[in-house]
Order: C-alpha cells, then sequence, then structure tokens
C-alpha cells in the first residue's frame, strides 16, 4: 500500500488529508476482501458513520475506492494503484470471496470490446457460484 499516493490523490483534487480520511483509507487498505459500509463504520469506531458514509462518496468519486454490488449491497475495496486489478467470485450460500486474477479473462474483455469498436477503460465482473465446502455440506 503506498499512503503517499493517497495524500498526493488528495493533494490533486484540491481535498485535504484529515485523520478520518486516513483512518477509513488505512481500514480498507487492512482488508483482505470487499467490505460492506458498516463493517467500515465498525473498523473505525472513533468516526461517526455519518462521516464514514461521505468519506467512502468522496472516495468513489476520486476513484480511489471500487463498488461492487451483490445482491442489493454494496461492497467496497481500494482501487487501483493501492489494489492489483482483479475480480470476485462468491459463494451464494455462506459468502465466501475470493479475489482472481486472470490475463485469459482480460484478454477476452479486450477484443470484446474490440468487436464493438469499443477502447475498453474500465470493467467490472462478478462471478457467483456455490463453493467446494458448501457443495460437500449439500451431499
Amino acid at each position: 500500500m503506498k499512503p503517499d499516493r493517497f495524500a498526493d490523490i488528495l493533494k490533486q483534487n484540491d481535498v485535504s488529508v484529515t485523520t478520518v480520511r486516513r483512518a477509513i483509507f488505512d481500514a480498507l487498505a487492512t482488508a483482505d476482501k470487499p467490505l460492506k459500509n458498516g463493517e467500515i463504520a465498525t473498523l473505525v469506531p472513533t468516526v461517526d458513520r455519518a462521516s464514514v458514509y461521505r468519506t467512502l462518496e468522496l472516495f468513489d468519486r476520486l476513484g480511489l475506492t471500487t463498488t461492487i454490488v451483490r445482491g442489493w449491497t454494496p461492497f467496497t475495496e481500494l482501487a487501483e494503484p493501492f489494489k492489483a486489478h482483479h475480480h470476485h467470485i462468491a459463494c451464494e450460500r455462506c459468502g465466501t470471496v475470493v479475489e482472481i486474477e486472470n490475463d485469459t479473462l482480460e484478454d477476452v474483455l479486450g477484443l470484446i470490446a474490440g468487436r464493438h469498436d469499443f477502447e475498453l477503460t474500465k470493467h467490472v465482473v462478478e462471478l457467483t457460484g456455490v463453493c467446494k465446502n458448501c457443495r460437500v455440506a449439500i451431499s
């Protein structure tokens, strides 16, 4: 993680680096999976929920975070350059989330965009299935 890059991005956008913003960034930086907004608020107990939500909106606007929606629930994680580009596969039964990085998938997405005369600038791929543990529990 590069906290200095975090400060640079905020400063480039005329936004102050505050202890609240730093605390929320640090909570996201240490997370091993995308988090619900309430989970982020729990990780920064000295920050009121309204400030957490406002800060997350700011981070999204500045491109610091990525939001993934599963069902009706948004999950937030740090975006590039703080985290390598990846996608997720989530178990629909237990909620386990696994990050996946796949060059073939990236190549195929680029080809699809090109076939439609688009230059791909951003994409999100979310896969859902049933993990091995849940399949074993069923049988």
